[in-house]
């Protein structure tokens, strides 16, 4: 089975490791065709290229990317370039890309024109019922017609798909971690001062600044672990706080296990705020889509605290704490807690570690293999070509009108 992947934007550094997944079966070939990805995610996907023959991989040139315009919808293929860069027919397109991103038009209007009964598979993961502004709605409308299956990841994304008018089959697929190498310490840490830890992107609405202030209030000790527009205001704690606020830079998948590893606690502090950098009269919400450190930290066996804002108290469930966005006294309240009583510690940490492996990358793996296996199956020799040969016949996990959670 070929299934040609299509993904966009910066941010797409946590589908390597589904990509390595998938290539490591001996019944699956890939081609992953990517525009405007971080450095990193070219890098990872060049040495997958380089270490596993089924997998094709293709960076291809963009007209508008997400630096320009500041956000993914605007992320534009070159013209032909998606075609070159497929001469082949794929057996199932799936495409990581909201229904109204430009670059989601690009593959689905391929598909239209050169492959018509290729079933095709869509990634969701908004959380928020938005309206973009012409020709945005037009382009999803079009995409929920020509979408055979979708993935979305959160119960939440499911929902905002029903509302906008998406009406064929739908599994949930959670965004996974990897559990060979986000795993616990080998030995329980030593002596260390109490640390909070927080990973991601250093911006507003991360809740970097209400972080940092309940982290003093708690008497404890900070690692961050990131960058972005409050680097600053993250390194003038650091110096007003000696040895006990530490910055660290960015950090890639091999790293950042040891790093959670020296945390007690992670903390994701989301606010939602309003962005407005794509277009100034169109504000666009920004609600925590997954959270998807709160699960690799889970994995490293270090409880979790968050906010009550998007999926953030979904991806936690019963295996951490959370908090009302943005109250500082209220945060700081759940780290002295979690400092103080260790019993209330050693709980979150087994469940942590129990909620983490319900969200595995295999997992996900097989779901979709599965539901693309059964897609191709329905559609061999609708369009006049040859049948393919059949896999073996796998059980029905979700039927035409079926809804179905992995991880959960």
């Amino acid at each position: 089975m070929h299934v040609l992947i299509t993904a966009v934007g910066h941010r797409t550094e946590h589908w390597t490791d589904l990509f390595g997944l998938l290539a490591e079966r001996p019944d699956l070939t890939l081609t992953v065709a990517v525009a405007d990805v971080s450095a990193q995610t070219d890098q990872t996907l060049r040495a997958l290229a380089r270490t596993h023959p089924g997998l094709h991989y293709r960076h291809l040139p963009h007209l508008l990317g997400e630096t320009r315009t500041g956000h993914m919808a605007s992320v534009l293929f070159r013209p032909d370039s998606l075609r070159r860069a497929v001469p082949h027919r794929p057996d199932v397109l799936h495409v990581i890309g909201e229904a109204a991103y430009l670059s989601t038009w690009q593959a689905l209007r391929l598909r239209r024109r050169c492959w018509p009964a290729v079933p095709t598979t869509l990634y969701a993961a908004q959380n928020i019922v938005m309206r973009f502004p012409a020709p945005f709605p037009r382009l999803e409308r079009r995409a929920f017609g020509a979408v055979t299956h979708a993935f979305p990841i959160t119960p939440a994304a499911l929902g905002v798909l029903r509302a906008k008018g998406y009406q064929g089959p739908a599994t949930l697929v959670p965004l996974g971690v990897d559990l060979a190498r986000f795993s616990p310490a080998p030995t329980p840490p030593g002596n260390r001062p109490f640390t909070v830890g927080f990973v991601g992107r250093l911006e507003p609405h991360k809740g970097v600044g209400d972080l940092v202030r309940a982290v003093e209030l708690a008497d404890a000790d900070l690692l961050v672990v990131g960058r972005g527009s409050l680097s600053a205001e993250v390194a003038r704690a650091a110096a007003a706080r000696p040895g006990r606020v530490r910055l660290h830079d960015w950090a890639d998948h091999e790293q950042l296990p040891d790093l959670l590893r020296r945390m007690d606690v992670l903390v994701l502090p989301s606010v939602e705020v309003v962005q407005r950098n794509v277009l100034p009269w169109v504000g666009i919400p920004l609600r925590e889509q997954f959270g998807r450190v709160l699960v690799e930290a889970m994995a490293c066996g270090v409880p979790v605290v968050g906010s009550e804002v998007g999926e953030i108290p979904y991806i936690i469930g019963p295996a951490g704490l959370t908090f009302p966005a943005g109250n500082v006294p209220a945060l700081a309240q759940r780290l002295a807690r979690l400092r103080h009583d260790t019993s209330l510690h050693g709980r979150l940490r087994e469940r942590g570690l129990q909620r983490a492996a319900e969200f595995g990358w295999h997992r996900a793996a097989d779901t979709m293999c599965e539901v693309w296996r059964r897609l191709l199956r329905q559609s061999d020799g609708r369009d006049g070509t040859p049948d393919r040969p059949r896999p073996p016949a796998m059980a029905n996990t979700s039927g035409p009108e079926a809804e179905r959670t992995v991880g959960q």
